[in-house]
């Protein structure tokens, strides 16, 4: 158990090495690409004990619910320390080849890992749709023909699914409807929590957009 204890050790060691500065003058962090670190929570065999928000039964803890948001990318390093020789040996147990990570591997996990901690919890589309006409969207907008027609159809949103792009167009959205709020005597609609991940979701589904 010391041999495997060392040995994990060292392995996250060069975990840190590579995650981070090589030195002190560098104030920036060598990013990993989180495509790439999808493809190695695959091939790494992390999802035989790792379930990614309930997808599928786990040994280990939900890495879609560890809580990366409140986490500095220093802090999920130490975290993944501290968890190394337990997570072997729950792989020699579970009888999981236990693969080397090389050149930017951990990099890119970590990448991926932090990532999908950022991403939102499914919305409720039925939800949306309430919130979709008392908010007043569907005042000024349109979704498959129904709604109004002071703003523009949201038809042509309908190629973005990405949560990025859809924080993007929100926020530029904003600065213009602003007059049109005014001009019309309406009231500007507050989002809070899921709100507008429920909106989101339920003009996804509306419009057949790619997931």
């Amino acid at each position: 158990m010391a041999g495997i204890t060392h040995g994990a050790g060292v392995a996250w060691l060069l975990l840190v090495l590579l995650v981070f500065p090589a030195t002190a003058e560098e104030q920036y962090v060598l990013w990993g690409d989180a495509r790439k670190g999808h493809r190695i929570f695959g091939e790494k065999g992390c999802g035989g004990c790792h379930a990614i928000r309930a997808a599928r039964p786990s040994v280990g803890p939900d890495l879609g619910r560890v809580g990366a948001k409140q986490l500095t990318m220093t802090q999920i390093a130490g975290v993944m320390w501290n968890h190394a020789p337990a997570m072997k040996q729950a792989a020699m147990e579970k009888g999981i080849v236990w693969k080397p990570f090389r050149g930017s591997e951990m990099r890119d996990l970590i990448a991926f890992l932090y990532a999908i901690n950022l991403i939102d919890e499914p919305g409720n589309p039925r939800r949306g749709e309430r919130l979709f006409v008392e908010r007043g969207c569907a005042t000024c907008h349109s979704v498959e023909g129904e709604g109004g027609t002071i703003g523009p159809s949201l038809e042509q949103w309908k190629r973005y699914g990405s949560p990025i792009l859809w924080a993007e167009l929100m926020c530029s959205h904003a600065l213009g409807m602003e007059d049109k709020v005014r001009e019309f005597g309406l009231r500007w609609p507050r989002f809070d929590d899921n709100d507008m991940v429920d909106l989101i979701a339920y003009i996804q589904r509306e419009l057949g957009a790619r997931r």
